[in-house]
């Protein structure tokens, strides 16, 4: 006779979908830091994950460029709520829709923004589906 494993299933699914949000969601913050023009840093460095609301942080202006790093959230990923992945600069609006911006060392900054939110769902089910795929 087999045993029923509903419960510890539903758990494994949760803990799942804990792990794949966690991996879209710096997933997704990491491809906007890579991808953002660079002439300081700053607007790359400016991408901070919010739960529920976005972030309204940025990181301090800079006359030279600077390294880039990447502010991880500081408690845990999980499926509930609203996550927000957010850049609060001034400039951060122009950056990602304007083709012509130049901000990116030699030249402007292109496609980049698009690319990466019209990748969104295929990151999405592309992590989702590895991670759910580990329940037994």
């Amino acid at each position: 006779m087999a045993k029923f494993r509903g419960v510890e299933i539903v758990k494994e699914v949760r803990k799942a979908l804990d792990r794949g949000q966690a991996q879209f969601v710096t997933t997704t913050q990491s491809k906007l830091s890579a991808g953002s023009p660079v002439d300081t840093g700053r607007l790359a460095s400016s991408w901070f994950v919010g739960k529920d609301n976005p972030d309204r942080s940025t990181t301090p202006e800079r006359d030279e460029p600077g390294a880039v790093t990447i502010e991880k959230y500081p408690g845990k990923i999980t499926f509930d709520g609203d996550w927000w992945v957010s850049n609060n600069l001034k400039y951060a609006e122009r950056a990602a829709y304007d083709p012509g911006y130049v901000g990116r060392v030699g030249g402007g900054a292109g496609d980049w923004f698009s690319v990466v939110i019209n990748n969104l769902n295929k990151d999405a089910d592309r992590i989702f589906q590895r991670e759910l795929k580990k329940v037994k």
